[in-house]
């Protein structure tokens, strides 16, 4: 029987379904609405048999967890496949998968004969694809997430602005996170080892450090129950865009003055920085909000959206 969706899905939702159980589909124009949450007529769910669906060679993940994938089998399992995979046809009449390889993973585990699946179609990327819907998986780890971007650069010849754009990050957050890419590779293997991973906002100040001594001691001392090494960072404008569209690392220290300049006294400063950072901290761990809470962030919203909406820029 093939897996139960989720019609409340709006990427999916009103879509129309099928069995392929052999040969080939119905050709539609155009499928970009499945990607995008956006539905439309070309948009069709089909059930393809499992052994026609191939891996995909341009994946950017290389860590799935174990005790996730054990995880999202047993939700499977109960409650049927939730959200489709994506696939594209290839000229042999075999399917390459697009995105869902978790999905994909635990589907076969489970020994299901087929899978719902998004028909994706030839004039997208395969691997741009990949790239842009492993960005915005809540679970790509920050190493994971620096390799997709660079890689999105290299391919389409996007700024740290398009990245950004396209991800829903702010182009200094696309800094930090490129900035990751040149942290030695023991901290990045050592992150991959740890039960209680550090906060990604760490990463990122450990990364502005200048040498990767520094670099390393300040990781050792984040692992080992210190965050004091890390706030050398700041020294070095770890707070500013630390990446230059070309993957150049920005020398901040040579500019005091773009490090310190701001509207603000140094008292307020220094505690935005401390409810930023707290804030990311947040993000990378979430817990269940209170009402309280959400008040308190949206009341904190219009603040800043008033003033954003009150600055007049010079230049």
């Amino acid at each position: 029987m093939p897996p139960k969706i989720q019609r409340s899905n709006p990427a999916f939702f009103g879509a129309k379904t099928e069995i392929v159980e052999s040969g080939e589909p119905e050709r539609r124009t155009s499928t970009v609405g499945a990607l995008v949450g956006a539905p439309e007529n070309a948009t069709r769910i089909v059930h393809l048999p499992v052994d026609l669906v191939d891996n995909n060679p341009n994946q950017t993940r290389t860590h799935f967890d174990p005790s996730e994938l054990a995880a999202l089998q047993q939700s499977i399992s109960t409650h049927g496949l939730q959200q489709p995979i994506g696939v594209r046809q290839r000229d042999d009449g075999r399917y390459q998968l697009v995105f869902g390889e978790r999905r994909l993973r635990c589907v076969r585990t489970l020994g299901q004969r087929t899978i719902a699946c998004v028909l994706v179609g030839a004039e997208l990327d395969d691997a741009e694809i990949t790239v842009v819907e492993n960005m915005l998986r809540t679970d790509l780890n920050p190493f994971e997430q620096a390799d997709a971007m660079a890689l999105l650069k290299e391919r389409r010849g996007c700024t740290n602005v398009d990245v950004g754009r396209i991800v829903g990050m702010d182009r200094s957050d696309v800094s930090r996170t490129l900035l990751l890419r040149n942290l030695p590779a023991q901290i990045r293997d050592e992150y991959e080892q740890q039960v209680d991973k550090p906060a990604r906002y760490k990463l990122w100040k450990i990364a502005a450090l200048a040498s990767p001594d520094e670099q390393i001691a300040a990781w050792q001392a984040l692992i080992g129950g210190s965050d004091a090494a890390t706030s050398a960072a700041d020294s070095l404008g770890a707070d500013k865009n630390l990446v230059a569209d070309d993957g150049s690392r920005r020398d901040t220290r040579r500019d005091s003055s773009a490090v310190t300049l701001s509207a603000f006294s140094l008292r307020v400063a220094r505690h935005f920085q401390r409810s930023r950072d707290a804030l990311l901290a947040f993000q990378d761990k979430p817990k269940r909000l209170e009402d309280s809470d959400r008040q308190m962030l949206n009341d904190m919203k219009a603040a800043i959206e008033r003033i954003l909406a009150g600055d007049t820029d010079p230049a």
